[in-house]
């Protein structure tokens, strides 16, 4: 598992349609839910003084709330959330894992070890570990999202897959196959 990887974007999932998906259920779940059908009193009754008052408090409301944030901004920042690398560099040193995605800075991994890190998801706690022979980290998000990253060989060890799973209050599940071969310089 060690070593220089670039993605293979032919064998892998396509992040920008799952993304796509994403963000329609994003949007579905930021809509509005409420029914202005039954506003009078418990019965179906009540008179139109009533229903005035009712269409007024739901009007204050909505100025109270807070805009939608527009979709360019969504898109480009679960796209930054989410997207997997172009590469990575996986170093296996003697009690931990050091995973580099890209131009992002090197993050160690010490299996079996809990902490705590703050991103663009906002605050988690962060722990990993080896499941067979998949290095597996876990981010539990105090939103209640969580996220998963599964590292591990394919048969023959030519490649190496990334499997992504995120389920978060805001969008809903996202899963994500990513494969990656060995780079020229790679031993």
């Amino acid at each position: 598992m060690a070593g220089d990887w670039q993605q293979d974007t032919a064998a892998s999932e396509d992040f920008d349609r799952r993304l796509v998906t994403v963000l329609a259920q994003q949007r579905e779940r930021m809509r509005p839910k409420r029914s202005r059908g039954n506003m009078g009193g418990g019965n179906g009754g009540g008179d139109s003084g009533d229903r005035a008052g009712v269409i007024a408090r739901i009007n204050e409301l909505d100025a109270l709330a807070v805009p939608p944030e527009e979709a360019d901004k969504v898109r480009t920042r679960l796209a930054g959330e989410l997207r997997p690398p172009a590469k990575l560099h996986i170093g296996l040193l003697s009690d931990a894992v050091e995973i580099t995605g890209d131009a992002d800075p090197a993050r160690r991994f010490l299996p079996g070890q809990t902490v705590s890190r703050i991103d663009v998801s906002g605050a988690a706690s962060v722990s990993s570990g080896w499941d067979q022979d998949a290095f597996v980290v876990r981010a539990k998000y105090t939103n209640r999202g969580e996220r998963s990253w599964r590292y591990e060989l394919e048969s023959g060890g030519g490649a190496l897959r990334l499997s992504l799973e995120a389920q978060d209050p805001e969008f809903g599940n996202f899963k994500l196959q990513t494969r990656y071969r060995r780079a020229a310089n790679s031993p």
